[in-house]
């Protein structure tokens, strides 16, 4: 999807409204397949010199499985945004977006902004347990504790010794 931006070329330095859809594609992020509601983009771009700058919102709904449970989860996604184009831009280290001629192109710049936003994991709902032997809540509401029928081998818990190494690091 390409925003035609020709206005702001001919009266530099005002803000020009703008609405768009943008479709992306299903992701895989950390091994989940995430699929993406069409994602709306609204708000103002203008320009100053060759630097195009776009202010708006970004909403969408974001499916993924549940982290615990694996049962779908709908998250509706808001994020505020300002972002810069610039037609020279080198996009890994200048921070910014490239454009050519008058169209911003919107694709990139959206999966990134999504994908920033995404929390670290789904979860279908906050007393989810997963089914997975997990019955409550410590006091804190951090930590599961943990049902013990003797049928399970034992929690694996793959940084338990690098809280040791830590611990052992603040006494010394």
């Amino acid at each position: 999807m390409n925003l035609d931006v020709s206005k702001a070329f001919i009266r530099q330095m005002e803000d020009f409204p703008f609405e768009v859809e943008v479709a992306l594609e299903e992701q895989n992020v950390n091994g989940d397949q995430i699929r993406f509601d069409p994602v709306r983009l609204c708000g103002t771009f203008s320009m100053i010199d060759d630097v195009v700058t776009l202010h708006g919102s970004l909403h969408t709904v974001v499916h993924a499985p549940c982290a615990l449970c694996m049962e779908s989860v709908a998250l509706p996604l808001d994020v505020a945004f300002s972002e810069t184009f610039r037609k020279d831009a080198d996009e890994e280290e200048d921070g910014c977006f490239r454009y050519e001629n008058k169209l911003l192109p919107l694709d990139h710049m959206t999966l990134t902004l999504v994908l920033l936003n995404l929390p670290m994991r789904f979860q279908c709902d906050h007393d989810c347990t997963g089914g997975v032997g997990l019955t409550e809540w410590d006091e804190e509401k951090t930590v599961w504790a943990e049902e013990d029928d003797g049928s399970q081998p034992g929690t694996y818990r793959p940084f338990e010794s690098l809280a040791d190494l830590l611990e052992n690091d603040q006494k010394q």
